[in-house]
């Protein structure tokens, strides 16, 4: 079995948001691996959030209240991972991280956003604003 932490605040956020679900709803926490440097924050892969039904190879874990439903294919990437919610002037949403994941390398940095190709530290832009 995989271990998610979540944070009380992020838990009682997917409970306001739940409300009115139908009952077999999960929320989803999914990981898209090489998602990489310029778009998504240094990280080489972006987490993801969405209510859904769960499947039959899916892992389900009790929440407070809810259940995380995660597919095969994000399962290495998801153990581990802490899902909070935040509200500052920086940011505001869902956070998922996952502090057992290694650090990515320089080549890890460099493709992630789709067209993007390269980061600003190895010399190329990024058509997301960085």
């Amino acid at each position: 079995m995989i271990h998610v932490e979540v944070r009380p605040a992020a838990s009682q956020q997917v409970k306001t948001l739940i409300r009115g679900q139908n009952p077999e709803v999960g929320v989803r926490v999914y990981a898209q691996p090489g998602g990489g440097g310029c778009c998504g924050g240094g990280s080489a892969v972006q987490f993801g959030l969405a209510f859904a039904k769960p499947r039959a190879d899916d892992e389900v874990i009790a929440g407070d209240g809810f259940r995380l439903l995660v597919d095969p294919t994000s399962t290495k990437f998801v153990d581990g991972a802490v899902i909070d919610y935040v509200e500052g002037l920086q940011e505001s949403g869902f956070k998922i991280t996952n502090p057992t994941l290694p650090e990515p390398d320089a080549a890890g940095l460099s493709g992630g956003c789709g067209s993007c190709g390269s980061n600003s530290e190895n010399g190329g832009g990024c058509s997301c604003g960085h």
